[in-house]
């Protein structure tokens, strides 16, 4: 049974995605998500159709039903047009799954200096495994705009970012 509390996040969750669809502009993706038994894929599709305009080029989708955990990504590609560099994006060792909104300008510099080996020319994968190998201590050498949502799926917890 729903709290009245749940209720009121819940609602105050789909108001907030809601209000970013009305008010945003085509300037960069677009990041959904939750951790709620109380959601469903459906509903993780819902909330990123309703940011469709923030990335007409890809969309993708993590969701898992055991863990109630659900990230979605609509992509406006600039860096990286490859859909090698679609989101969710997920480190290497398939441990950490990340949904990124916005841009590194320093992320070929990051790469270098700790010998990041990519796949793609896009900053998402520097993000993830920065992350993977340093933890929340990599967001420090970033210098750009964004936000990001990484989920671990082996210990089933957003990390403290």
């Amino acid at each position: 049974m729903l709290t009245l509390a749940t209720l009121i996040r819940h609602f105050l969750l789909i108001a907030y995605f809601l209000i970013l669809t009305i008010f945003s502009h085509q300037t960069m993706c677009g990041i959904a998500g939750f951790i709620s038994r109380n959601y469903n894929q459906e509903h993780l599709r819902l909330l990123t159709s309703a940011i469709k305009h923030r990335g007409p080029d890809a969309k993708g989708f993590y969701f898992n039903l055991r863990t109630g955990t659900g990230l979605g990504h609509r992509r406006l590609s600039i860096l990286d047009l490859s859909a090698a560099a679609n989101q969710p994006y997920y480190s290497r060792d398939g441990r950490y799954v990340m949904v990124f909104n916005g841009e590194v300008y320093n992320f070929k510099e990051v790469a270098a200096k700790y010998r990041i080996e990519t796949r793609t020319t896009s900053d998402s994968e520097v993000i993830v495994e920065s992350f993977a190998r340093y933890g929340s201590k990599c967001f420090a050498w970033l210098n750009g705009m964004f936000a990001i949502a990484i989920w671990d799926k082996e210990s089933k917890v957003s990390p403290p970012l």
